[in-house]
């Protein structure tokens, strides 16, 4: 019988939390609080959960959930067809992942009957057990004469090895034995195709070819593959040029043949009937556990660029914004020509132009007007192609200076849904030089716009599963918003929708009624709920009441404001004890967590996070030519993957900083010591076929 699980208890099991813990998690996501609200508002009933704890809580609680209805509809779908035994049941019962359970209930799926089941129809179940206890033919003829009346000797022997066969795929204690054993003592194994496979490929994947030489003849085991290979693996296969597998050892099978044996109680010499019957078992088993332990790599790997994808773009989305100013931005082109966008100091855009860097005269000259009417202080440039000669004719005409920045999604936004709302009247080529010019303005507001994989801070992020990118990336950006903290009266209804409890409606609802003197005023426009979920997150520098412009939440500000008057009369938890009944009252949760967060959040009044700038500052003219093997330049990290990052020198290309030359210490997680935006200085290894190989601690000793 199969009995729901009990979720609580398998998941603080499994992720070492106390029962309560998941317990109230579960709880308050049933009663509709969010994620942001719960790890920063509700430390005091979680024990201090994070956004990334509470989302594995809820993962594990999912993943439970799909287990479970994978096992019902396997027994459901059993015993319909009346095809339901104790021992079947028990193997579904014993299921612990959903590959295990796939593999019992898929030949029951089928419309069409296995072998296997055939065999049983026909009454061979009992010879498949005599073999399974050592039986040769000569007993085979003689126990079961009947069926020999009707069938043909080899026909109930192919029958019976079915059966065995049937069993052995299926059998779940096999499968993870077999698993841990190739696990273990196996390898991964690549090769590249032949001259003869590679003709046929599209011109297109054909270039690719010399991307994949290092895995041409590449062997490796499960416990030395990093993530990164198997995507490379893993597209290197989809491509059509190479060939990967997970080698199958003579070892490996033998100890799945002894454990197969002991499982079934044989103790006697391997019959040749009980062996045929077991390699072909075997086979079906390895094969189906080769996809399962391939899916399983896929998605370490995956999850590995994610995650690094992740802390990508959070230092991307982090960057420093920089009100307050008149820019010129411009997205580089050479054939259809340089777009020119002047945005006003709140990043209205006010002018449009366009110019041709093959017409350098009337380039320059409406440059010039340009700058003179419009007096920006700061010219953004797109890094796209032309951007270097867009440059030098910029650097031609004025010494303002010039910032780069990553223009990864601006055509995306250009097109989209949310850029047409913005500038109905506007084409999506001067929507893409607006985004540009105002991702220097505030990258975060800007980004929020643009499909997250879209932004150019990842590895192998177009061969990621879109949802499962999108939600992962999702969450960084929701982590952010609400990190940062929002001023309500100047955000657009784009990043209010990312803040805690707001949707698509309430952000407009929000914006239609803007400006706010206070938070208090929220409620005449917002929900009760809503409202408690997104105020904390939502910032009113305006308002006479300082507590709004900071991240303590309205339900905290009468304890705040008594905590504050006791500050200074010792620690934290001396205040707690002095004062705790009197706190009660106010606020009937406080424990030491909320003081300490209160005065955190106070100490923070009215300031921004976001505090590095990840804009290149343009330098004066660079020669690309005086860039040579042992040259040491500055540079700004535009990418950090798992073997190294990605780092702006001026050039066409990016150069790569392997992560063996990061520093002179052992490197595990590049991430560790480096984030995009961060400016460095390296030194320049070699140059070839337009890659570049950089150190930094050579530049160190240079």
């Amino acid at each position: 019988m199969l009995l729901e699980p009990d979720y609580t208890k398998e998941i603080s099991a499994a992720l070492s939390l106390k029962p309560f813990q998941v317990e109230v998690i579960l709880e308050m996501i049933d009663e509709g609080d969010t994620i942001p609200f719960i790890a920063r508002y509700r430390k005091e009933r979680t024990g201090n959960l994070d956004e990334e704890d509470i989302r594995e809580i809820l993962a594990q609680k999912s993943k439970r959930e799909s287990l479970y209805k994978a096992k019902q509809t396997a027994i459901n779908g059993i015993e319909e067809q009346a095809k339901m035994t104790p021992d079947l049941m028990a193997k579904i019962v014993a299921c612990q992942t959903l590959k295990e359970v796939e593999a019992i209930y898929k030949p029951y799926k089928l419309k069409k009957k296995t072998k296997a089941m055939v065999a049983i129809e026909n009454g061979f179940q009992g010879v498949a057990d005599k073999i399974k206890q050592g039986a040769d033919e000569a007993i085979i003829k003689t126990e079961f004469s009947a069926l020999l009346a009707d069938h043909s000797l080899e026909a109930i022997l192919e029958g019976a090895q079915s059966i065995i066969s049937a069993e052995i795929a299926s059998e779940p204690k096999l499968r993870s034995f077999l698993k841990q054993q190739t696990l273990k003592d196996s390898v991964v194994i690549a090769k590249k195709k032949s001259e003869k496979m590679l003709e046929k490929l599209k011109e297109k994947d054909a270039q690719q070819i010399p991307k994949f030489e290092l895995y041409a003849d590449f062997k490796r085991s499960f416990k030395a593959l990093k993530p990164y290979q198997i995507l490379a693996l893993n597209r290197g296969e989809q491509l059509g040029i190479l060939s990967v597998k997970i080698d199958k050892p003579e070892a490996v099978e033998n100890f799945t043949q002894q454990k197969y044996f002991s499982d079934i109680g044989y103790r006697g010499p391997a019959t040749e009937l009980l062996v045929a019957a077991f390699k072909d078992g075997f086979t079906v088993l390895f094969k189906s556990l080769e996809n399962e332990i391939r899916s399983d790599l896929g998605e370490m790997g995956e999850d590995d660029a994610i995650a690094s994808f992740r802390s990508n773009l959070e230092a991307l989305l982090m960057t420093k914004p920089e009100y307050g100013q008149v820019i010129l931005a411009l997205d580089p082109g050479f054939r259809a020509g340089c777009k020119i966008a002047v945005l006003d100091e709140l990043g209205r855009p006010i002018h449009f132009d366009k110019i041709f860097l093959h017409q350098a005269a009337t380039a320059k000259a409406t440059l010039e007007t340009l700058l003179a009417k419009y007096q920006p202080e700061v010219i953004v440039l797109g890094n796209g192609s032309g951007a270097d000669e867009t440059l030098d004719l910029i650097q031609s005409v004025t010494k303002i200076q010039v910032y780069i920045v990553n223009e990864s999604g601006a055509s995306v936004y250009s097109a989209s849904k949310i850029a047409q709302e913005e500038f109905p009247n506007l084409d999506s080529l001067d929507r893409g030089t607006i985004s540009i010019g105002r991702r220097y303005i505030d990258p975060l507001s800007e980004l929020v716009k643009v499909p997250v994989e879209a932004i150019g801070v990842g590895m192998y992020q177009h061969d990621m599963p879109v949802k499962k990118l999108e939600e992962r990336l999702g969450y960084t950006v929701e982590d952010v918003v609400n990190r940062v903290g929002i001023n309500v009266n100047s955000a657009s209804t784009y990043v209010l929708n990312h803040i805690a409890g707001i949707d698509k409606r309430a952000a407009k609802k929000i914006y239609t009624n803007r400006p706010y003197a206070s938070r208090a005023a929220l409620r005449k426009v917002l929900s009760d709920k809503v409202y408690e979920q997104a105020t904390g997150f939502l910032r009113v520098p305006e308002s006479a009441e300082e507590l709004d412009n900071t991240d303590i939440h309205p339900d905290q500000y009468a304890l705040a404001r008594y905590y504050l008057q006791h500050k200074a009369e010792g620690s934290i938890e001396a205040i707690f004890e002095a004062h705790k009944d009197a706190m009660t009252k106010l606020y009937p949760e406080v424990t030491t967590l909320t003081l300490e967060f209160i005065g955190e959040a106070y100490d923070k009044l009215g300031t921004d996070e976001r505090v590095h700038s990840s804009h290149r500052k343009a330098e004066e003219k660079v020669d690309p030519s005086s860039i040579i093997e042992g040259s040491v330049v500055s540079g700004v990290v535009r990418n950090v993957v798992a073997f190294g990052a990605f780092v702006d020198i001026g050039l066409k290309n990016d150069g790569l900083v392997h992560v063996s030359q990061i520093a002179n210490k052992f490197i595990s997680n590049p991430a560790d010591e480096l984030e995009v935006g961060q400016r460095v200085k390296v030194k320049v290894l070699s140059m070839e076929n337009g890659k570049i190989q950089l150190s930094m601690k050579a530049a160190e000793r240079a």
